[in-house]
């Protein structure tokens, strides 16, 4: 309606006495009040959505309770929300980077779990000994992260960590307005790392 009223405000001459230019919606004074509610409106939507958004991070660390995989020790990666509200899960998919093979940004392509066990499983690795996803779907909860751990999204063990360079997870989150927010998460960043001090640290022990 601003715009409206301002271009036929501007209407000059004959033009501005023809139809459609001859048509008042509101008049200045409901009009200026309308804008000033529609503005507040936007400000304070901006700003709830500022509050409620979550904060989507991962967390990465090494665990030897885990005895059904093939080895002492796993990397377990966790999801972590370090927002102040819980958001609702709207996709989980997967890019496997085997050793030696670099994939361009661009040429990422993303996959769902089935497609991501099945390429894992081609490298001649087992699922439940060394490899385990977390098979999220959408809607699943994302609360707010209390803990250490978060919600689990992978578990590999020592040989699965020798054949991949990364892997990585694109997960979607909505928030509590609806809005939609994405975070690519370097799963392998620091696995192989944690899991030689470990050994060290075991074996020194």
């Amino acid at each position: 309606m601003a715009i409206w009223e301002t271009i036929r405000g501007n209407i000059t001459g004959p033009s501005g006495n023809h139809w459609p230019w001859r048509l008042a919606l509101l008049d200045q004074e409901a009009l200026s009040s309308l804008l000033a509610v529609s503005l507040g409106f936007v400000f304070a939507r901006a700003q709830f959505s500022r509050a409620v958004r979550p904060i989507i991070g991962w967390n990465g660390y090494v665990s030897s309770d885990l005895p059904t995989m093939n080895g002492r020790f796993v990397w377990v990666v966790g999801i972590r929300n370090g927002g102040m509200h819980s958001g609702a899960l709207e996709s989980l998919e997967y890019h496997v980077q085997p050793k030696g093979e670099m994939t361009p940004a661009a040429d990422i392509q993303w996959q769902g779990y089935e497609a991501t066990v099945t390429e894992l499983e081609a490298l001649g690795l087992r699922l439940g000994k060394d490899f385990d996803l977390n098979a999220l779907g959408a809607g699943t909860p994302i609360g707010v992260t209390t803990d250490r751990d978060g919600l689990y999204a992978v578990r590999l063990s020592v040989p699965a960590l020798s054949l991949l360079d990364n892997l990585y997870i694109r997960i979607r989150v909505t928030d509590a307005v609806g809005d939609t927010h994405e975070r690519i998460l370097h799963c392998l960043r620091a696995a192989e790392v944690e899991i030689r001090s470990a050994v060290a640290a075991a074996e020194g022990s």
